[in-house]
């Protein structure tokens, strides 16, 4: 494959074909290396199960593959990246199917963000774009591959695809190498984090969209609890310097929305209704996002939204410490320039997460229009009532009515 000029210094570290440029594998062959290996640990069964689904869509695996995998999965010499990926592929069979085993979150984890590396979140997304950007381009020079075959976008969208894919990967931050991205790790979490379950083409585009999200999302989880520990000791200007961190994280990533409104709606209404049982609802990492920025009320713990994340839920429900409490605990002893610094960070950070919601509400709108929500919400209707959640909503509580310099309740006037 050649790429064009523009795109050559955004090739990824993985490609998501196995096999050589301008070639394809028969569904006959692919079904052999199956039909070939014995029950067990099979070095090559993982890469044949990929290209089933990558072909078909994970929907379509019958009982014998299945009962490949699972014989697979309980050896002990499978790696657990391939474990991992085998326990997504079983989920729907097994009855967990979720929106965590749908965006293979469990396979892309040993990447993921923590509180020790939060900015590993940033070469995820973008080796997750890059890998996006490959994906579409095999397949546009490939007019005869098999891989998700239904459904692909003329020669322009698909262009328009890849450039914004690489424009964002360069965004987000340089693919570089850390102590966690060692090349053979990331090429085999990327390889085997893509289970679309149909085999429409915007399927895997929509797939890596809502990852790029929750790495997003869970690096600003950990910016936000590395904040509140930050807190306790007292010192203002590294609590802001973190809270403005999470909001141009999230700033940072505006732009997979434009890149997924590339899809046509027909596309997604298409695959759609297989995804029924993983929502957007069940993001844990989202949920973190909003505790560590104050404690939901009640109403909000036992709605839908924190229902379908129990542990998240619990973890609230023990009361621990959020920006919010320690902003009514401590901001009467702060100077003018440290409350003038938290109140412009907290400003920020909910101005971003407003205009995300607005974002993600209008896409969805021109997606789904008036149909139910995959996580058994009013769709629309819920998304357009959850823009009136505020994060940081007990800050504007506890100000005197006279005082509108930032206001936690139902208007902000900065926005």
């Amino acid at each position: 494959m050649r790429w064009p000029g523009w795109a050559r210094r955004f090739r990824p570290v993985s490609s998501v074909m196995s096999e050589p440029r301008g070639t394809t594998v028969s569904e006959r062959a692919a079904a052999s290396v199956i039909d070939a290996q014995p029950a067990g640990t099979t070095p090559d069964l993982a890469s044949a199960i990929r290209l089933q689904i990558l072909r078909h869509g994970k929907d379509k695996l019958g009982n014998e593959a299945l009962d490949q995998v699972r014989a697979s999965r309980a050896d002990t010499a499978t790696g657990p990246v391939v474990a991992d990926f085998y326990h997504c592929v079983l989920d729907k069979a097994e009855n967990r199917y979720s929106y965590r085993s749908y965006l293979a979150l469990d396979v892309l984890k040993p990447l993921l963000p923590t509180s020790a590396d939060i900015h590993t979140g940033q070469i995820l997304v973008s080796h997750l774009l890059r890998d996006l950007a490959e994906f579409e381009w095999t397949t546009l020079e490939n007019a005869d591959s098999t891989v998700l075959p239904s459904g692909r976008p003329g020669h322009q969208v698909a262009l328009r695809r890849i450039r914004k894919a690489a424009a964002l990967s360069e965004i987000t931050g340089p693919p570089s190498t850390s102590p966690g991205f060692a090349g053979e790790l990331v090429e085999e979490v990327v390889r085997f984090s893509v289970l679309p379950v149909s085999d429409h083409h915007d399927e895997y585009l929509f797939i890596r969209v809502l990852q790029c999200y929750e790495t997003v999302f869970t690096m600003m989880a950990a910016t936000l609890e590395d904040a509140v520990v930050v807190a306790a000791s007292g010192c203002v200007s590294e609590v802001a310097a973190r809270i403005e961190s999470a909001a141009t994280a999230l700033d940072q990533a505006s732009g997979l929305f434009s890149l997924l409104a590339t899809m046509p709606p027909a596309h997604f209404r298409a695959f759609r209704a297989q995804t029924d049982g993983s929502s957007a609802i069940q993001s844990e990492a989202y949920k973190l996002v909003e505790i560590f920025c104050a404690l939901p009320r009640r109403g909000r713990l036992d709605s839908p939204a924190f229902l379908s994340v129990p542990r998240v839920r619990l973890r609230a429900l023990s009361g621990h410490d959020s920006l919010s409490s320690w902003h009514r605990r401590r901001h009467r002893s702060w100077s003018d320039a440290e409350s003038t610094m938290v109140t412009n960070a907290l400003q920020l950070l909910e101005q971003s997460h407003q205009r995300w919601k607005r974002t993600h509400h209008s896409v969805a709108r021109s997606m789904i229009g008036s149909s139910n929500g995959t996580g058994g919400t009013d769709g629309i209707e819920y998304l357009q009532q959850c823009t009136e959640n505020r994060l940081f909503w007990p800050i504007g509580e506890q100000r005197p009515q006279h005082d509108s310099s930032f206001d936690g309740g139902r208007r902000y006037p900065w926005i």
